[in-house]
């Protein structure tokens, strides 16, 4: 009985219980809220490398693939275009809501970016940065030497394969990761808290989602957007948010755009590629993340050239995220760079990484996986208007 009922729901029932029972009994449970602190800055030292294996083999395959032929080619360009304006959409709604300056550093507004890439005394701002410049340079080499891009590849396949099996452990860990969210926020603040991260995430992907249908669609002009909403949207994006997959929707995800007339050829391609590589909402959640974690709830001052430094390496990010529960790959990879290019001490750091974790989780998640599907389907529709007459 238990095995029917969805991963997702043990998530989030999970991740409020641990809110819950961290609040309440937060006292006794000071140690727990510590462990998994310790436990997070321990993650953090191989987020870099984690970034590396799974960024180089993702630049290889983009590379090889846009050249291979003309739709290809214009997918991934599609597909690249649409995160980073997703990203930059994000750094514009946080930039307004949070009234950020552009720089902390009043008398020189270059100063911060100039710092961005200086060692700090505990996280070097440098690793995540370096590593993703290094996976890029390696990753475009494999284009050229395939002896590296299979060796990358073999890498990759491994350290996922390990990764993989965090599945059997993310429920109790969520569970722990509430808990300390719990005592340092208390039960009903926790909740409050969560509450509003997700009304947050719901405006940011119907932002999202309406740029895509009134500007996009509506530009291509290849269905009723009227029709696209009530035939495609809504019920891919339920599945989506019941499955909090883009590959388990992928069926689903087929089968409806299939429906708005959109060919086997054009589908068959654009939708598995895009459930891989593209990650708009994420995208432009994590950016956006940013400001509402840092700023309100930990008090802590993020500027405008941060966030600049920080939007194209999340875009990154999205493109080359392991399948994780719980956008379990994208929430630590983004929390680690803003910590690190930030030099938030250890302590701070690994109580920074495990708020944005769980506040990402659950409802959050299930709102971005519906708007990253439903944004491979209009990828899709717009690829049809101008490839669906090519042989």
């Amino acid at each position: 009985m238990l095995s029917k009922i969805p991963t997702y729901l043990f998530l989030l029932a999970s991740l409020i219980v641990g809110m819950l029972i961290g609040g309440f009994f937060s006292d006794s449970l000071q140690g727990v809220a510590t462990s998994v602190n310790v436990a997070i800055s321990v993650i953090i030292y191989f987020v870099p490398i984690l970034i590396f294996v799974a960024l180089s083999p993702a630049i290889s395959s983009l590379a090889d693939s846009g050249r291979a032929n003309s739709l290809a080619g214009h997918v991934i360009l599609w597909y690249l275009f649409t995160s980073f304006l997703a990203g930059l959409l994000g750094l514009s709604v946080s930039t307004l809501l949070f009234g950020l300056s552009l720089s902390t550093s009043l008398d020189n507004p270059t100063g911060t970016m100039m710092t961005l890439l200086a060692p700090g005394e505990t996280l070097s701002a440098s690793r995540p940065l370096i590593a993703i410049l290094l996976a890029v340079c390696f990753g475009l080499l494999g284009t050229k030497w395939t002896f590296l891009r299979l060796f990358l590849e073999q890498v990759q396949s491994k350290v996922f394969y390990f990764g993989s099996k965090i599945k059997l452990v993310i429920v109790p860990f969520v569970l722990f990761l509430g808990i300390s969210v719990g005592v340092r926020f208390g039960a009903q603040l926790g909740l409050t808290n969560y509450v509003l991260m997700t009304m947050y995430t719901f405006l940011l992907c119907l932002t999202w989602t309406t740029f895509y249908l009134f500007i996009l669609l509506k530009l291509a002009k290849p269905h009723d957007v009227k029709e696209v909403a009530r035939d495609y949207l809504l019920p891919t994006a339920v599945f989506a948010a019941g499955t909090c997959s883009s590959l388990l929707t992928l069926p689903v995800n087929l089968a409806n755009v299939k429906k708005q007339g959109v060919s086997a050829r054009i589908a068959d391609f654009v939708l598995p590629v895009g459930s891989v590589i593209n990650l708009d909402a994420s995208a432009l959640a994590y950016v956006a993340y940013a400001p509402f974690v840092l700023s309100y709830l930990f008090g802590i001052q993020i500027d405008l050239a941060t966030l600049l430094m920080a939007w194209p390496a999340i875009v990154l990010f999205t493109i080359a995220a392991p399948g994780l529960p719980a956008g379990m790959g994208t929430a630590l990879w983004s929390a680690t760079l803003f910590a690190s290019v930030l030099n938030l001490p250890e302590n701070v750091a690994s109580e920074f990484v495990a708020t944005w974790i769980a506040m990402s989780s659950g409802l959050p998640d299930m709102m971005r996986t519906a708007t990253n599907c439903t944004s491979d389907g209009f990828a899709s529709m717009i690829m049809e208007k101008f490839h669906g007459d090519s042989d």
